[in-house]
């Protein structure tokens, strides 16, 4: 752990960079910190992105993603640049518990990463074509015609497996209410003020819930249609910054094909 008078910088990385940095020692898997366990069949939609190339000793659970069609995923761009070998991922959907063997896992052909991507994570975001369709509930992308889904103090629900906190491993999806916030209330994570590129997540005052570092690719949902993608946020899955950015997901479906 960093000194205190470092940890403001340290906690300026991206998730992408923090993904790049712990690759050397431990897959970036994480999950949602706080809320509530929730199941497949609840979210239908939720797929884990595994990484066979994960370090030995760690987790292959490497990011999560959201099923846009029955075989097409959407999620981070920065979990498809860092992975060694991007079309050696899979895909598993209906697994609530990431150690289990439930539910099916599909191979990666086809890999698109949107092409305004930058290591600042801006258009973060990428699509994963699946060799054979996953037989659950897609998720509706956001479009320019859901401006109201983004409303400031409206709420969305982001979902995840993992660590629930600093050091503890999840097992479990699990899935946390946030606020729609100014991006401002985001820093140090939110890196940008542009309000078309993405959406800040805050959480109830003293419940702590967020995103952990890792978490990248996974949805956030509001009024039943996928709205953002994970893309950076609270780095050290503690207090202190409990805060969740991510891809707005209006602003990158169209450079990606997707309606």
């Amino acid at each position: 752990m960093p000194k205190p008078g470092h940890r403001l910088t340290t906690a300026l990385l991206t998730a992408a960079g923090l993904a790049a940095v712990t690759c050397a020692t431990a897959a970036p898997a994480a999950a949602v910190r706080g809320g509530s366990a929730t199941t497949s069949q609840a979210a239908p939609f939720t797929v884990m992105l595994k990484n066979p190339d994960a370090p030995a000793g760690g987790d292959s659970a490497w990011c999560g993603g959201t099923l846009v069609a029955p075989d097409k995923v959407l999620t981070a761009a920065h979990c498809v640049t860092n992975a060694p070998r991007p079309l050696a991922m899979t895909v598993v959907g209906g697994r609530t518990d990431r150690l289990s063997t439930a539910g099916q896992e599909r191979r990666v052909t086809a890999v698109t990463v949107d092409p305004e991507y930058t290591a600042a994570l801006v258009h973060d975001a990428a699509v994963l074509t699946l060799d054979k369709p996953l037989p659950y509930k897609p998720l509706r992308v956001a479009t320019g015609k859901d401006a109201a889904l983004y409303a400031t103090g409206r709420t969305a629900t982001v979902y995840g497996w993992g660590r629930t906190d600093g050091t503890t491993e999840g097992r479990v999806l699990k899935k946390a209410t946030l606020t729609l916030s100014p991006l401002a209330a985001c820093e140090p994570y939110s890196n940008t003020t542009d309000t078309t590129l993405k959406v800040c997540g805050t959480s109830a005052k003293g419940k702590g819930e967020s995103v952990c570092p890792g978490d990248s690719g996974g949805p956030l949902v509001a009024g039943g249609v996928l709205i953002g993608i994970v893309s950076a946020g609270n780095k050290y899955c503690d207090a202190q910054y409990p805060v969740s950015v991510f891809t707005k997901v209006s602003t990158v479906a169209p450079g990606l094909g997707l309606k």
